[in-house]
């Protein structure tokens, strides 16, 4: 194979999403097979739309993922700039060309005018295509038109051929003339549309492997067609499956999360969101589910890429985080945690790196880095900023005629009076386990509530070590208050 030249082109409207990442990554792995180029490409024409701040967040996103580009925004390059809003000046050279040789036109219809147009076509029961006027209107018609305050835009004029494209996944897909009709290629507002900057951009800068969703396909016959008017070479294409919720619906923010920095906050590894977006709609084979970035730039193929539409197993993907944070050495899980912990705000201090690894060693078989806080956050808390549960305080508390209550006023001396070990802490407690010839829960429990709040926290012993005397008698006298 030649050495191919990808790139991924975001809009930046906000955080990227998980679609987004997905073509990102492919691009990336599929310059990678041939030792080619990986190009990031700022697409920002759509002023309306344009958050400058989702700049920084895309590349946040793709570097916590690990994927790196070659050449593009804040690396550089020989093909800059990188971002369109800094490229208008190519961009009108290109459209000027085109209006010179005839193949575009002005067009100075209101959005009103236009919306009247796709009426009577409805009306008829026909498809709307761009009445293409004769004789084409001239600069100076242009310019009349913005005197008179009308929009101007500049329309490409379609051949009148059906058009073939040849597409890695999908094969060939033929778009009848019928279908096509007179495009804008030049807004109103002086600026291209997606499909004029996407095509010179993409010639100019050498990429020759076109990799994007599904739902470019029916729009890439525009860019066929305005390459060969351009004389510009035509690059290979391969459109990726659709993303779908697991009712076969497209993904969307309905069933939880659908950004990439949802899923960092949510406390998920990077290497395990990559394993899994790489198997939404590409399958390595041989029922292989765990693979690396390592593993990926090797074993990644286009032929392997499928037509159907992929789904968004959020079971799965939170299997295998479950499974890959219990595999992961320590060094790793700390460098997670504190990454998590640095965008949420818990009662957990996060520069304590000896607490963080115990807390991850007592938290063994974890979910996400969100189970530690939600099970040990209250352990750093107030001792009188978190409630009680009422089903908890019901259930080993008040029931038995306050039971419960009873073995904390037992408790309380002793452990006012124990040293405070984890061993002796154990054996203080399976003593009074014998003592009173009950089992654990009847013990442990009561203590648990008490200073938490619920009936979750880590082992007794840790729980209380964690807590330290003072704020365990502390919460064993605000518990017994309430009875």
């Amino acid at each position: 194979m030649d050495t191919i030249k990808t790139r991924f082109a975001p809009s930046p409207t906000g955080w990227l999403h998980v679609g987004g990442a997905r073509t990102a990554l492919f691009n990336y792995l599929l310059a990678k097979l041939t030792g080619g180029t990986f190009l990031l490409r700022i697409e920002d024409t759509d002023r309306a739309r344009h958050d400058e701040s989702a700049v920084e967040k895309i590349i946040e996103d793709l570097r916590w993922l690990g994927i790196e580009w070659d050449e593009g925004v804040e690396v550089g390059g020989d093909n800059g700039p990188y971002r369109q809003s800094e490229r208008l000046e190519i961009y009108t050279e290109h459209i000027g060309r085109l209006l010179d040789a005839g193949l575009a036109y002005y067009a100075f219809e209101t959005p009103e005018e236009l919306d009247a147009m796709r009426t009577a076509a409805r009306a008829e029961k026909r498809n709307f295509r761009y009445p293409r006027p004769d004789p084409l209107p001239t600069a100076a018609d242009a310019d009349k038109a913005r005197a008179e305050d009308k929009p101007v835009v500049v329309r490409f004029k379609i051949p009148k051929r059906d058009v073939t494209i040849r597409d890695e996944v999908f094969g060939e897909v033929t778009v009848a003339a019928a279908e096509q009709d007179d495009f804008i290629i030049a807004k109103d507002d002086g600026w291209p549309t997606y499909h004029l900057a996407n095509v010179v951009d993409d010639a100019l800068m050498g990429v020759n492997f076109v990799c994007r969703g599904q739902e470019f396909l029916s729009q890439t016959w525009r860019h066929v067609l305005l390459r060969e008017a351009f004389g510009f070479a035509e690059p290979k294409y391969a459109h990726l499956p659709l993303i779908m919720d697991m009712a076969g619906r497209k993904l969307s923010k309905r069933d939880g999360a659908v950004e990439v920095h949802a899923f960092r906050t949510a406390g998920y590894l990077p290497e395990v969101l990559v394993n899994f977006i790489a198997l939404l709609g590409w399958n390595p084979g041989g029922n292989i589910e765990q693979l690396t970035m390592d593993g990926l730039r090797d074993m990644f193929s286009v032929d392997r890429i499928g037509k159907a539409n992929a789904k968004f197993d959020r079971e799965k993907l939170l299997a295998f985080n479950t499974d890959a944070a219990a595999a992961a050495d320590e060094n790793r899980l700390l460098a997670g945690f504190r990454d998590y912990l640095s965008l949420n705000e818990t009662p957990i201090p996060g520069d304590d790196d000896s607490l963080l690894l115990h807390l991850l060693r007592i938290n063994k078989g974890f979910r996400t880095f969100a189970d530690i806080p939600a099970k040990c956050g209250v352990l750093f808390a107030a001792d009188d900023a978190y409630d009680y549960d009422e089903k908890a305080v019901k259930k080993v508390l008040a029931k038995g005629d306050g039971s419960g209550y009873a073995m904390l006023e037992h408790l309380k001396a002793k452990l006012a009076d124990c040293e405070w070990t984890e061993d002796a802490i154990q054996a203080l407690v399976e003593g009074v386990c014998a003592e009173k010839s009950v089992g654990m829960g009847k013990v442990a429990q009561p203590i648990r509530v008490a200073v938490t709040g619920t009936t979750v926290s880590p082992a007794i012993y840790d729980t209380l070590m964690i807590l330290g005397r003072e704020k365990t008698l502390a919460r064993i006298d605000r518990c017994l208050l309430m009875r």
